[in-house]
C-alpha cells in the first residue's frame, strides 16, 4: 500500500467552539470589545486564537503581534506575551515559516514551564508536537511532545486538549504506518462523545477512519468517514479537502479510479479552505488515480503542482509520497532518466534525516535474520542426526566446542562489563573529587584567577614585537583555563582560535604555541578534550536525562558521529553504553543501600 497522510487535527487547544458560523459571530462581538477598548487584552487574546482555529493565519498573526505588542509594553509575561507566542508559533508553522514558528513555540516554552502553567503547556506541547511532525518530519519527537501535553492537561483538568493530544498521537502513527495508533483514535473517539463536542467527535472519526484504512478494513473506514463527512458539514468546518481525499483513497485501493477521480476533484475544489497537508494529500490520490487511467502526463502536472507546494510551505509530510510517484509516471511512460532522477532525489531526502526507524528496522532486520539461520541451523543437525547415526559423537563434539565458544564469550562480555563498569566508577569518582577540590579552593577563596593572576599587559601586537617569556606562557595559559572552565567557550560550535585568542588578547600563534607546550595537543584536540570531559560529567549523573542528540550539540559538536567517535576513542565506549552502564551502576548502589537498610 503506497504511504499516505493525514494532517494532524486540532492545531491549538482552542477554548472556544469551531462551528464557522458560531466563530464569525464571536470574532465579530471581539471585535466590538476592542473597538471600545483597542487594548483590552482577554478580547486580542480571544480573536487571535479565534482566526487560528479559522485557518485564517494572517489574520491570526495580525491580531497575534498586536497582542505581542501590548503584553511587551505591559511586561504581561503570564497572560500577554505567553499566548501571543503560542498563536504565533502555529500561525507561522502552518504558513510554511518554519524559523519563526520555532522561536516563538520555544518562547512560550520558557515562560510555560518557568510559570508552570499547564493549561498554557498542553497547547505549547501540542504546538511543538506538530512542528516536529510537520517541519522536521520527526516522529518520535512529535510523540513525546504529544504526551508531554496529556501530562499538563491531566495536570490542570483540561479534558477538551486531552481528547486533541490522543488523537493526535493516533495521527502520528498513521504517518509511521503502525496500526497500534487505532486504540488511541478510538479513545479520542469515546472521549469525544463523552464530552459531545462536534469538532472533537468529527476529528476522531476521521483519525478513526483513517486507521482502519491501514489496517485494509475499508467497511469500517467508510462507516467513520461517514460519521466524520456528517459532523463535518453540520458545522461547516474548515479542511473538507481532507475528508473527501480519504474518500477517494478508499476507491481507489478498492480499485475503482473513475469514482476515486470525482471525490479528488471534489477534494480540491475545498482546498481554499484547507490545509497544505490534506491539499499535497488529495492531489497525489488524483496524480495515483489518473495514473491507473493511463494519463500519466495531467498525473505528472498535478505532481509537480503538490511538489511545488510542499517546497512553498516547507511542508515535509507528503514529500516523499508526491517524489516516489513522479519516478512512478515517468518510469510508466518510459522516460527512465526522469524517472532515476525523482528517485535519487528521494533518496537523498530520505537519507538527510534522522531516521530512527531506519535504525529499528535494521536492528529487526538482524534479530529476524539470526532467528532464522539458528532455526536452520537446528534442522540441519536434526537431519544430519536422522541420517547419519554415526556422526553422534562429531556432532557431540562440535556441541562441546560451541558450548565452550559460548562459555568464552560470555567471559569477555563479562571482562568487558566489568571493565566498563570501572570505567564509570572511576570518572564519577574522579568528578566528584574534583568537585569537593572546587568547593575546598573557593571556602579557600583562592578559587578567583582574576585576583591572583595579573592581567597580560595590552594587546596580541605587543606578542609580535618579541618572543614570550615563560611568564607570559604561564599567564596567557592560566587565563585561558578560566575561560574553559568558568565561561564554558567550548560549547560554541562557531568557536575559531581567532575567536579565543581575541577573547585572550593575544593572537592565534601564540595560542597555539601555548596550547601545544603546556598539553602536547593542538587547538582541536584541546577543545575536544574539554566538551568530551563535560559530556562524562554530564553523562555520569543517573538523573540527567537529556538526550545524546542534545548533549552533542549544546557542547559545540556539529554531528553526533564526531562526538561518538571521540568520545569512544577517550573513554574506551560509546556515549550510549556508557550511559546504559551508569544506571545500571545506580540501580545497583540504589538496591545495596536498600539491602543494607533492611538487614540493618
Amino acid at each position: 500500500m503506497r504511504k499516505l497522510g493525514i494532517i494532524l487535527i486540532g492545531l491549538l487547544a482552542a477554548f472556544w467552539v469551531h462551528a464557522q458560523e458560531e466563530i464569525t459571530n464571536i470574532i465579530n462581538q471581539q471585535k466590538t470589545i476592542l473597538q471600545r477598548d483597542p487594548e483590552n487584552v482577554e478580547a486580542l487574546k480571544k480573536i487571535s486564537f479565534l482566526f487560528l482555529n479559522k485557518a485564517d493565519y494572517d489574520e491570526a498573526v495580525r491580531w497575534g503581534e498586536k497582542l505581542l505588542e501590548i503584553g511587551s509594553r505591559r511586561q504581561d509575561h503570564t497572560n500577554a506575551i505567553l499566548y501571543s507566542h503560542i498563536c504565533l508559533g502555529q500561525a507561522y508553522m502552518m504558513k510554511g515559516n518554519a524559523q519563526t514558528a520555532f522561536n516563538h513555540l520555544g518562547q512560550a516554552r520558557s515562560i510555560g514551564e518557568e510559570s508552570k502553567q499547564d493549561s498554557a503547556l498542553c497547547s505549547i506541547y501540542n504546538g511543538l508536537g506538530l512542528y516536529s511532525a510537520n517541519i522536521d518530519k520527526d516522529y518520535y519527537a512529535s510523540i513525546r511532545h504529544f504526551f508531554d501535553g496529556i501530562e499538563a492537561a491531566k495536570r490542570s483538568n483540561y479534558q477538551r486538549l486531552h481528547t486533541i493530544l490522543v488523537n493526535n498521537i493516533a495521527g502520528i502513527y498513521f504517518l509511521k504506518r503502525d496500526t497500534v495508533g487505532l486504540r488511541y483514535s478510538l479513545e479520542a473517539y469515546e472521549r469525544a462523545h463523552a464530552q459531545n463536542e462536534p469538532f472533537l467527535i468529527y476529528s476522531s472519526s476521521a483519525n478513526t477512519s483513517f486507521m482502519y484504512y491501514l489496517r485494509k478494513d475499508y467497511d469500517k473506514a467508510l462507516q467513520y468517514i461517514k460519521e466524520a463527512e456528517f459532523v463535518m458539514l453540520q458545522n461547516d468546518f474548515y479542511d473538507q479537502t481532507n475528508i473527501y481525499a480519504l474518500y477517494g483513497h478508499v476507491l481507489l485501493e478498492q480499485n475503482q479510479p473513475k469514482p476515486a477521480v470525482e471525490y479528488f476533484k471534489k477534494a480540491l475544489e475545498q482546498k481554499a479552505k484547507s490545509q497544505t497537508t490534506s491539499i499535497v494529500f488529495a492531489f497525489c490520490g488524483y496524480a495515483q488515480a489518473l495514473a491507473r487511467l493511463g494519463n500519466h502526463a495531467q498525473a505528472i502536472a498535478l505532481l509537480n503542482e503538490a511538489l511545488s507546494m510542499t517546497q512553498d510551505k516547507n511542508s515535509k509530510i507528503y514529500r516523499d509520497d508526491v517524489l516516489r510517484e513522479l519516478s512512478s509516471c515517468y518510469e510508466a511512460l518510459g522516460q527512465y532518466n526522469q524517472a532515476l532522477k525523482w528517485h535519487q532525489l528521494l533518496q537523498i531526502e530520505n537519507d538527510s534525516l534522522f531516521n530512527t526507524d531506519k535504525e529499528r528496522a535494521l536492528s529487526d532486520m538482524r534479530v529476524k535474520y539470526d532467528s532464522e539461520r539458528q532455526e536452520n541451523m537446528i534442522k540441519q543437525h536434526k537431519l544430519e542426526l536422522l541420517q547419519k547415526a554415526k556422526k553422534e559423537q562429531l556432532l557431540l563434539a562440535v556441541l562441546v566446542v560451541i558450548i565452550v565458544v559460548a562459555l568464552f564469550l560470555y567471559y569477555l562480555y563479562r571482562r568487558k562489563n566489568r571493565f566498563y563498569v570501572a570505567i564509570v566508577r572511576q570518572n564519577r569518582d574522579a568528578i566528584r573529587r574534583e568537585q569537593q577540590l572546587v568547593e575546598r579552593i573557593r571556602l579557600l577563596g583562592t578559587g578567583r584567577l582574576e585576583e591572583e593572576v595579573p592581567k597580560e599587559e595590552s594587546s596580541a601586537e605587543k606578542y609580535a614585537a618579541s618572543s614570550l617569556t615563560e611568564e607570559k606562557k604561564s599567564n596567557l595559559f592560566l587565563r585561558l583555563e578560566t575561560l574553559m572552565r568558568e565561561e564554558h567557550v567550548y560549547t560554541d560550535n562557531l568557536l575559531t582560535k581567532e575567536k579565543v585568542a581575541e577573547l585572550l588578547g593575544t593572537n592565534r600563534t601564540y595560542l597555539s604555541q601555548v596550547i601545544n607546550e603546556q598539553t602536547g595537543q593542538s587547538f582541536t584536540q584541546y577543545m575536544n578534550g574539554y566538551r568530551i570531559n563535560e559530556a562524562v560529567r554530564l553523562l555520569s549523573d543517573p538523573e540527567n536525562q537529556t538526550p545524546l542528540k542534545a548533549i552533542s550539540s549544546d557542547l559545540g559538536f556539529n554531528s553526533m558521529t564526531t562526538f561518538y567517535k571521540l568520545f569512544q576513542h577517550t573513554v574506551g565506549m560509546t556515549p550510549t553504553q556508557y550511559k546504559d552502564k551508569v544506571q545500571e551502576l545506580h540501580r545497583t548502589d540504589r538496591e545495596s543501600a536498600t539491602s543494607n537498610i533492611l538487614t540493618e
